[in-house]
């Protein structure tokens, strides 16, 4: 009689157990307030294209909202397109990812003239329009590449706050001794971006690679990565808006594909399109003054930034 009353005893807390490790859809919606769909939209929004880190900001902001963000529980009854459950941690990163999608019109609207004229070309044949697509997808494979292979180790062991602040840091004294060793180069009459070669454009792509740790920021590595290439400012600036909205929106349409019935089984329509909406104005806003302000003042505010954020943030976490 004592086996089998043990034997229940030990089914019941199987059975607590396995129910601590989930939570159900339902829940997991209701989380997406019109709240956070601000918040997340509008520092998605501004921090995307400045050389700032937005995912940085993002596991920062999440943190701050208290949203739960655990890899060891799964949301019931939830599969992505490949069976697997669907964690908290997949839930939270991904709607950052699906968001994204209202900075890719910022920079559509943006730089349409830009866009149309490639599109256009390429349509015609034209070299020059050929060469620029070229160039970009030169410089977004490798990133692509090695955050296809490795997203799951990544999101695993360097999506923390220790290691944003840490990247937030580093970055900053980078950007400090980019500035100070990499001569200012003159906005010339010829269009810089149009010209970029292959080899430039491959020097960006391996920059952009350093991105994949949070905190490093995707513009940050690429706008000094075309400095290194010897761009200048202003067109350093403007390929990386060019490589951000082939590589968000690769991101963004590959994290919503692998979803698959996930995506609407998880996320709230309303929400999720107020978050996007505020995104893509307040990514338009970002946009349009991060080329002149670059073009005028260099980096070195956003490397101050970096550090005063990241030294704080390693300082409270090493007084508590």
């Amino acid at each position: 009689m004592s086996r089998i009353a043990l034997g229940l005893w030990l089914l019941s807390a199987l059975s607590v157990a396995s129910a601590a490790e989930t939570r159900r859809a339902a829940q997991v919606r209701e989380d997406f307030t019109y709240g956070r769909a601000v918040v997340t939209g509008a520092v998605e929004g501004v921090t995307e294209y400045l050389p700032i880190s937005s995912t940085g900001h993002m596991i920062l902001s999440d943190r701050l909202l208290g949203v739960d963000a655990d890899p060891a529980v799964s949301v019931e009854g939830v599969s992505d397109r490949k069976g697997r459950p669907v964690t908290l941690a997949r839930v939270a990163d991904d709607y950052i990812v699906i968001i994204q999608l209202g900075a890719i019109l910022a920079v559509l609207v943006a730089f349409f003239g830009r866009v149309r004229g490639v599109l256009t070309g390429l349509c015609r044949g034209d070299g020059q329009s050929l060469s620029l697509a070229s160039a970009i997808l030169v410089a977004f494979l490798p990133a692509a590449l090695l955050g296809f292979l490795f997203k799951d180790i990544i999101t695993a062991y360097l999506f923390s706050v220790e290691i944003v602040a840490a990247a937030l840091v580093v970055g900053g004294l980078v950007i400090l001794v980019a500035e100070h060793l990499l001569p200012k180069k003159s906005v010339g009459q010829a269009d810089e971006v149009a010209a970029i070669g292959w080899r430039s454009a491959l020097t960006v792509g391996l920059c952009q690679c350093f991105a994949l740790i949070p905190g490093t920021s995707r513009s940050l590595a690429t706008i000094l990565g075309g400095r290194v290439a010897g761009l200048s400012h202003a067109a350093s600036t403007e390929f990386s808006f060019l490589i951000g909205l082939l590589t968000l929106s690769a991101a963004s349409v590959y994290k919503m594909w692998s979803l698959g019935p996930a995506l609407t089984q998880v996320y709230p329509v309303g929400p999720a399109g107020v978050g996007l909406l505020v995104a893509a104005v307040t990514a338009f806003v970002s946009v349009k003054w991060l080329v002149g302000y670059v073009s005028r003042r260099g980096l070195g505010v956003f490397a101050w930034y970096r550090i005063a954020l990241g030294g704080t943030i390693l300082a409270f976490l090493a007084l508590k």
